[in-house]
């Protein structure tokens, strides 16, 4: 590459990073003073979260400057991040404006391997009113004929690193429904059979530590608290070299919460924490007597709960599996 820029930028979504983005990577920060390396999804994909892309970015290009998240990372910076189907000129749009933001400094050029890089350096060249390059590398991936969404569908280790394919196929399962349908004791016994981490429920301390009140803001930390356990349990299954964990909980869970206490709407970045992936997801259903254990809302709140999840599943497209029947018929399932 013959041409030198100060200031390079690299966009993607990395999930997961392979050897085709690392060759788009070392080329783009040869031929660059400063590199600069975006990388935002939504929806994530379970085994490739901004948390894992952060770690496999940093290791592949130490010295770039990475700006590496999540929904709701976006809402903590005042911006909303675009699905993964939004238009050409909304993804443009948000990355400029993170740039901005975070940034604070215009780009010489775009490198990519893809079609969309000259639309894109022609959409931030009129954003900054001076002119950005398109730089395309290995754009029919002759070097590399590889993509990250067949990679999401058939994980293949020879196109990936070592640490990437082992946090790719980590996996988790996530438990959840209403009051009293068998969460707790369901992902912890399923937790124990695996080997695996355990991420327990958070709100439920917390819910104790504050005497049974709550608020909004008490629920988004929640939601923080339980997805920064859910990272350091994927953290300690990798570092024991275990492929799997096991959550209580999810922050949609949170969501639901929020909806049923107060007649205010959720704190944006709640709603986008509520979109975390798993690659299993098991609804325990509300079919057997509740257990009251003195804390618990009346049966009628239960079955309110248990008529939100099916709404919320369906409304997100999300993939589940029902648990029904007593613990033993779950606990089969769960296993099989």
């Amino acid at each position: 590459m013959s041409q030198h820029f100060r200031t390079g930028l690299v966009v993607g979504k990395f999930s997961p990073l392979h050897a085709g983005h690392r060759y788009l990577l070392a080329s783009a920060g040869a031929a660059c003073d400063r590199l600069i390396v975006l990388s935002y999804s939504r929806p994530e994909f379970a085994g490739c979260t901004a948390d894992l892309r952060r770690q496999w970015l940093s290791q592949a290009t130490p010295t770039a400057e990475h700006r590496i998240l999540d929904a709701a990372d976006a809402v903590r910076l005042g911006l909303t991040m675009p699905p993964n189907d939004a238009s050409d000129d909304r993804q443009r749009q948000f990355c400029a404006d993170l740039i901005d933001r975070c940034l604070q400094t215009p780009v010489d050029a775009v490198f990519s391997s893809e079609d969309y890089g000259q639309g894109f350096a022609d959409a931030l060249s009129a954003h900054w009113r001076r002119p950005v390059a398109s730089v395309v590398v290995d754009r029919h991936r002759a070097r590399f004929p590889v993509s990250g969404s067949k990679l999401r569908a058939d994980p293949d280790p020879d196109w990936v690193a070592p640490s990437v394919y082992a946090a790719q196929t980590c996996q988790r399962i996530a438990l959840i429904g209403a009051e009293s349908t068998g969460k707790t004791v369901l992902s912890q016994w399923l937790a124990e059979q695996k080997g695996w981490p355990w991420v327990a429920e958070f709100g439920r301390e917390f819910w104790h530590e504050r005497g049974g009140t709550l608020t909004s803001a008490d629920l988004l930390t929640i939601a923080r608290t339980q997805v920064a356990r859910e990272n350091r349990a994927i953290e300690q299954a990798l570092n024991d070299g275990l492929n799997g964990i096991v959550c209580d909980t999810t922050p949609l869970t949170t969501l639901i919460y929020h909806q049923l206490m107060f007649e205010t709407p959720p704190p944006a970045e709640l709603v986008a924490l509520a979109e975390r992936p798993y690659h299993q997801l098991w609804l325990c259903t509300a079919d057997f007597p509740m257990v009251q254990d003195g804390t618990r809302s009346p049966e009628a709140f239960r079955q309110q709960q248990q008529a939100i999840y099916y709404t919320e599943l369906t409304h997100r497209g999300l993939n589940h599996q029902a648990l029904t029947g007593p613990l033993t018929r779950r606990q089969q399932r769960l296993i099989s």
